[in-house]
């Protein structure tokens, strides 16, 4: 999930970056999913006045004992919820932090199929067993960069369409899915939205959740969002700090002007740094933690922007005092863990008492 406003070279999106993650296993970036051209400079535009700032302390929220073990369960109305790409290997406790995952990622065929084939079956039983302990919901994301490729053709043909439409449904059956997560990049003309739009009312029909990744820039017809349960925005790539909170705060405010409740939307956090000018170095939290071992207030290294434990937190405040419907996490497998761990943090700071509430 790598933004259009600006895409790593050859290795920043979902899916570009996979053939060096899997042998490296440092994904790099995640806002869009492929070539990036060098960005132009953009101003970071001031928070929007009809959404509230965080009122989030200024030091970190102290973390339970364990992971995320406490009594205090995650907010009904709030998800945190978190990609995992093929590529990784699922940590069975994650569970007790995530409402939900998203197993990243199948695609279409152009005849209407669904190409399964980068998925591990073996992950298909771990997810099952978290979902068995935890009620953690599963999805499946369809698409993404380098991956879209016949959308267009499945969804504008009535016939594969349904075709495609029933092999999702199909699948989700036999893996006991709760729904699926589409990163189309990108519809392009009218016929391409009605017909994703249709795609969506027939795989709803069958009492599947729907959700579309999305970066600010990259915007859908009205009534593509109305199909959609939630909407996963990708608010980080952004020159030239990547993933700030004030800059987040615009990217929500762009969501609810374009007619979006704000319960609908996830804001994303990024689970890896990286440069927004040359040479483009990109880490994951990880490694960050591992090289630099950075306080939880800091938010860059050697020129490579991240989020720390402090800015995650503040954002997850930020997201439930303005009601909106939780959080997205690119991705699982970049985090770091125990008590530097960005996903526990998310978790701990989901799980305080709302000033709205």
């Amino acid at each position: 999930m790598v933004s259009n406003q600006f895409r790593l070279p050859n290795f920043s999106t979902h899916a570009s970056i996979f053939l060096i993650c899997a042998v490296l296993f440092a994904s790099c970036s995640t806002s869009s999913h492929g070539s990036v051209p060098t960005p132009a400079p953009t101003q970071t535009a001031a928070p929007a006045a009809n959404l509230t700032p965080t009122t989030a302390q200024t030091t970190p929220i102290p973390k339970p004992d364990g992971w995320c073990d406490s009594s205090e369960q995650i907010p009904n109305d709030f998800l945190i919820v978190g990609y995992l790409p093929e590529y990784r290997t699922l940590n069975p406790d994650w569970g007790n932090c995530l409402t939900d995952i998203i197993y990243f990622s199948a695609e279409p065929t152009a005849n209407g199929e669904l190409d399964t084939s980068r998925l591990n079956p073996a992950t298909f039983g771990l997810l099952q067993n978290m979902k068995e302990k935890y009620g953690t919901r599963i999805h499946v994301a369809v698409g993404g960069w380098g991956r879209s490729e016949h959308f267009s053709t499945v969804v504008t043909n009535p016939e594969i369409r349904t075709v495609f439409a029933n092999n999702l449904i199909r699948f989700a059956q036999e893996n006991n899915l709760d729904g699926f997560d589409f990163d189309w990049e990108f519809p392009k003309t009218d016929a391409d939205r009605n017909g994703y739009s249709a795609l969506f009312s027939e795989v709803k029909a069958h009492n599947l959740m729907i959700s579309v990744a999305l970066a600010p820039a990259n915007k859908l017809d009205p009534e593509i969002y109305r199909q959609t349960d939630r909407i996963h925005i990708m608010s980080y790539d952004h020159h030239p700090l990547h993933a700030t909170l004030e800059q987040a705060m615009v990217d929500v405010h762009q969501f609810i002007e374009a007619g979006n409740p704000p319960e609908k939307l996830l804001l994303g956090i990024p689970f890896y740094g990286r440069q927004i000018i040359e040479p483009y170095t990109a880490m994951t939290y990880a490694e960050i933690m591992q090289q630099y071992s950075p306080d939880p207030q800091t938010d860059e290294v050697d020129g490579i922007f991240f989020n720390g434990i402090y800015t995650v937190q503040q954002k997850t405040r930020y997201a439930r005092e303005n009601d909106l419907g939780g959080i997205m996490i690119w991705e699982l497998g970049q985090d770091s863990v125990e008590a530097n761990s960005l996903l526990q943090a998310i978790y701990s700071a989901a799980i305080q008492n709302n000033p709205n509430d």
